[in-house]
């Protein structure tokens, strides 16, 4: 489950109470599980996929190309070399299995964006959704299988009828916590009788059977999930392409609207920002001689960096600013394709002296 069924704040009288969180949470959860796993909301996922097909053989072999057809035509393309540039203008002939990839995630809702090995972000026309969980590659498209890095959203939402069921069962659990009244069933129930009093322990076997017994939740219950399944059923393919999710990391420094860099995908692409030198507490660029500024990027871990040089810090004296630039194919390099990095102003003295005056975020836009 990747997002709530329903929120606190529609929980009416009880949305601003101590437990309304907790909840709301609660009902969520134990509806997405008895409904049988179905409704986990939409996540949206970045995942490279590898090409199974250039794998080797055990034990020694001199056999190092495999024959694939292509547009109609058969190519010896070496093994473990099938990405290499000099076959990148292979076209798809939509027949292959070279042509369509099986996502992981599904029902896949949206693609936003396919990149090939080179960080390339594809044509759109290129490309297009199949039974919501496959991608189809237009005949004709030039087309390189392996490395393929894909950003998409799959995940279905609840009905109408589930998110109300929630709602129902979170009110509950609500008053059950702030010591009200609910409707919630207890397992023991006190009878007095003709001056006997005796506890009779309720069985509660609608929890073997998957439900609630509140006859409004259990109702959506029924309907959704009525052979009681745990989960639901998968298919797994062992010559499907392999997927590698990613999760990427939050940002280095504290997010600004000002200073951090987003560089858009592609490889002509830049990202240039403007800075004042008195916001920067760097006005000693253009009133002392012999300072030289110089930009760097690195990764999130900071073991990959380099140095962009003075060319990518432009000072403007008149205006009392500096401008910034990073191109796709230095942060695609330093960064990578998913991890923030981060990007440091230094100035560097005739005498050798090394000045940081300023840091900020950089990252690839994947959806462009």
């Amino acid at each position: 489950m990747t997002a709530l069924w329903i929120q606190p704040s529609e929980l009416g009288d009880y949305a601003n109470t101590e437990f309304a969180q907790e909840a709301a949470e609660t009902a969520s959860y134990l509806l997405w599980a008895m409904s049988g796993r179905k409704f986990s909301g939409v996540t949206t996922v970045t995942e490279r996929y590898t090409c199974v097909l250039r794998r080797g053989r055990i034990g020694n072999s001199t056999h190092t190309t495999d024959a694939l057809l292509f547009n109609g035509s058969v190519y010896d393309i070496p093994r473990d070399s099938f990405d290499f540039d000099e076959y990148s203008s292979l076209t798809v002939d939509g027949i292959s299995p070279e042509s369509r990839i099986k996502l992981r995630g599904g029902p896949v809702t949206e693609i936003h964006s396919i990149r090939n090995r080179l960080g390339e972000v594809l044509d759109p026309s290129y490309y297009y959704l199949v039974d919501h969980s496959t991608v189809q590659i237009s005949v004709g498209a030039p087309w390189t299988p392996c490395n393929t890095e894909i950003t998409y959203s799959y995940g279905s939402l609840p009905p109408t009828s589930g998110k109300m069921a929630a709602r129902t069962l979170a009110i509950e659990l609500a008053k059950l916590w702030n010591d009200e009244d609910c409707a919630l069933p207890q397992r023991i129930t006190s009878v007095s009788r003709q001056g006997v009093s005796y506890t009779i322990l309720d069985s509660q076997d609608f929890i073997d059977d998957m439900r609630t017994g509140l006859y409004a939740i259990d109702l959506f219950l029924k309907t959704a999930n009525p052979d009681k399944a745990r989960a639901k059923a998968k298919v797994f393919s062992v010559d499907a392409p392999r997927a590698r999710r990613y999760t990427p990391k939050t940002a280095v420094y504290t997010v600004s609207a000002t200073k951090d860099i987003t560089v858009n995908a592609g490889a002509t692409s830049t990202k240039s920002i403007t800075l004042g030198l008195s916001n920067i507490n760097a006005t000693f660029l253009t009133s002392q001689a012999g300072w030289t500024p110089s930009l760097t990027v690195k990764s999130y871990s900071g073991m990959n960096s380099k140095d962009l040089g003075a060319t990518s810090a432009t000072v403007n004296a008149n205006a009392s600013t500096i401008t910034l630039t990073v191109g796709y194919n230095d942060a695609n390099n330093t960064l990578g394709r998913v991890d923030p990095g981060s990007w440091d102003l230094y100035a560097t003295h005739t005498n050798n002296s090394v000045v940081l005056i300023t840091s900020g975020n950089l990252k690839i836009n994947t959806v462009v």
